[in-house]
């Protein structure tokens, strides 16, 4: 994640998230009030043909945007600085929430048939398969996560920022 930083305690941002529900990059705005930063971001969700697992699941990482409103994610965040002393690194906590409305996309391999001409000793080496890919929804999102996180310096005002986290989603 790639935060550009300006004076007077406000943050604009751009923000590359990989989450349960899949990716996103986000324009963002902060206000840093002592040692908390509350932010405000509008993302754009990232469409993903290739699948990153062949487990049959229906919303892990399924996002797949099919109108336009399906793309819009709304972020919501909270950083909260620890160790305030140290001089070229800020490490923080944060809470983070993300807000979409968009379908999942799923392709499942299914039997369909079995293939009497093939010679085997197993029944197994016989079955057929499919390629079976669904549309679901549009479900709408809800992803909250928590975690630690820290803030570089990198030249002026440019600085890397990199967070790591769990939480859940409600869909």
């Amino acid at each position: 994640m790639f935060l550009i930083s300006y004076s007077y305690s406000q943050n604009i941002g751009i923000d590359y998230n990989s989450t349960g529900a899949g990716k996103n990059i986000t324009a963002t705005f902060s206000k840093e009030i002592k040692r908390s930063e509350l932010g405000l971001g509008l993302g754009f969700n990232i469409n993903s043909i290739k699948q990153t697992d062949d487990q049959s699941n229906i919303f892990y990482k399924r996002l797949y945007a099919t109108k336009p409103i399906h793309y819009l994610n709304i972020n919501i965040f909270y950083n909260r600085r620890v160790f305030a002393n140290l001089q070229h690194i800020e490490p923080f906590v944060f809470y983070d929430l993300q807000m979409k409305y968009s379908t999942t996309r799923s392709s499942m391999f299914m039997p369909y048939a079995f293939d009497s001409t093939i010679v085997s000793n197993s029944p197994d080496d016989k079955v057929l398969y499919r390629n079976y890919i669904r549309n679901y929804g549009p479900f709408y999102w809800i992803e909250n996560a928590i975690g630690i996180g820290f803030k570089v310096n990198i030249y002026d005002k440019l600085d890397l920022q990199q967070k790591i986290g769990f939480g859940g989603y409600f869909i």
